[in-house]
């Protein structure tokens, strides 16, 4: 009796093993599938500013330099203000990708020679994941903005 019990509960065990796999197949969540598209959106706005933020310490230096010539009160806090700005784009992007969570299978790729760890992605329902994915684009989005506004006060600067 306590064989045949055994087996029914091993034969039960399996059924619903096999029942949580193929519940919890390859099945996609679209909420899911959607984060992913707006993490990749926002990864492409990165790619388009990576280049631009790495060259602000460069800016930073002709501006200091620029700086060196200036009498005008007026002209040097402008120029100041500029510099300010500059840093707020700069710290900004390395905040942003600190906190850049990767969508859980979604596939990416790295910048050339470029090393990076990644966190593992938090445990966040596909709503979550959305939510913060939205919330990723958006503030690259603000940042793009940002970087348009300080490369005008540049030239107006120079």
């Amino acid at each position: 009796m306590t064989k045949h019990v055994y087996s029914l509960l091993t034969v039960g065990g399996m059924l619903f093993g096999a029942y949580l796999f193929s519940a919890c197949g390859d099945k996609k969540d679209p909420k899911m599938e959607e984060a992913g598209k707006v993490h990749l959106e926002a990864m492409e706005i990165e790619e388009s500013l990576h280049q631009q933020i790495e060259g602000i310490d460069s800016l930073k230096i002709v501006l200091s330099e620029k700086k060196k010539t200036l009498t005008d009160a007026a002209a040097i806090a402008s120029l100041d203000s500029t510099v300010a700005a500059l840093d707020a784009v700069a710290g900004s992007f390395a905040a942003w990708e600190e906190s850049v969570v990767e969508v859980p299978g979604l596939p990416h790729e790295h910048h050339d020679g470029e090393e990076h760890e990644h966190k593992p992605a938090p445990d966040l329902t596909p709503d979550q994941m959305l939510e913060v994915q939205k919330e990723s684009k958006t503030n690259i989005e603000k940042i793009k903005a940002d970087l348009a506004k300080a490369e005008e006060m540049v030239k107006k600067v120079l």
